[in-house]
């Protein structure tokens, strides 16, 4: 992510904490929100590497604030040829997703069905108690008007909303393991920190190694994507697949190390691993994208190993 976006992006996460208007409108006012929407549509055209970038930083501070989701709504929106609106937008991709976070708040509302895309006015009405401080808002109780439709030149709808959780929960993986070693560190148990016990090195050299891997399979999948193209079905099961294994283990150990203190509202932890319990399941889980990835190695005809090792060279 370029440095600068990326210091802007901190800044205003790490500020605005305490309230949530305040962090949306600096995100919007920064032009942040529009790093996906085309030049042509009003918004920067950035490369995707950025908004992946920002999608993986906004999942390391954990608030509640709709920027992934407005960030794909738009890249769909431009895709189809339509303005993307102002304000905060949620994505409903028909079949996929039983919750939508952050629907009560949405100003605007994208849904795709197929390649059929329509721009609803929100917010959602909610049906679904919330998920920590994620709102969460029941898929079929989508009632605003309709602003525009328009069609998508292909199938990327899932895979996109898909790697964009993978970036917001590599983030908050990473954001774990840091609170982890940090806590071993500080924690003193029996006269001695936890990190110099040899069970938590181990929990701790776990978590890192998953959250690696995660982060691996991340980076190639994102340096596939290029607009007005489709997306890397394989990498992106690959992505969101190792992304949902990495978030089992690190948020089981993260717990273990921390004790009580881990789930309390009170400490970083609890809002990290909330989000990724729900991420995880989000446009599809581990089942679903270990699935697809079968299916497009069938597809191929050719072995599936020399094709994922061949990304790495």
């Amino acid at each position: 992510m370029d440095a600068m976006l990326e210091t802007t992006a901190t800044r205003i996460l790490t500020d605005h904490r305490e309230s949530l208007d305040a962090a949306w409108v600096a995100l919007e006012g920064s032009g942040l929100t529009r790093l996906w929407v085309s030049e042509a549509h009003g918004g920067y055209g950035m490369a995707p590497a950025e908004g992946f970038g920002l999608a993986r930083l906004a999942g390391a501070h954990a608030l509640p604030v709709p920027i992934a989701d407005t960030l794909v709504a738009s890249w769909l929106l431009s895709e189809a040829g339509l303005q993307s609106p102002v304000g905060r937008m949620s994505v409903l991709i028909e079949g996929w997703q039983r919750g939508i976070p952050f629907g009560d708040g949405a100003d605007h509302v994208v849904r795709v069905q197929g390649r059929s895309l329509t721009l609803h006015r929100g917010p959602i009405a909610s049906a679904y108690a919330a998920v920590g401080e994620d709102p969460l808002s029941d898929a079929g109780a989508l009632t605003g008007a309709v602003i525009a439709t328009g069609e998508l030149h292909h199938d990327i709808a899932l895979p996109l909303a898909a790697l964009t959780r993978a970036a917001q929960m590599c983030g908050a993986l990473e954001a774990a393991l840091t609170l982890s070693i940090e806590f071993a560190g500080q924690r003193i148990q029996f006269g001695r920190a936890l990190s110099k016990f040899q069970a938590i090195q181990h929990l701790l050299s776990e978590m890192s190694a998953e959250v690696a891997a995660a982060s691996a399979a991340l980076d190639a999948a994102v340096a596939t994507v290029q607009p007005g193209t489709p997306l890397d079905l394989q990498a992106v099961a690959v992505a969101k697949f190792r992304a949902g294994l990495a978030a089992g283990t690190v948020c089981e150990h993260a717990h273990q190390i921390h004790g009580a203190i881990g789930y309390t509202q009170e400490y970083a932890l609890a809002r990290l691993t909330r989000r990724l319990w729900q991420w995880r399941e989000d446009f599809g889980g581990e089942s679903y994208w270990a699935t697809e990835l079968g299916r497009v190695a069938l597809r191929n005809q050719t072995p599936l190993w020399p094709q994922l090792t061949a990304r790495g060279e």
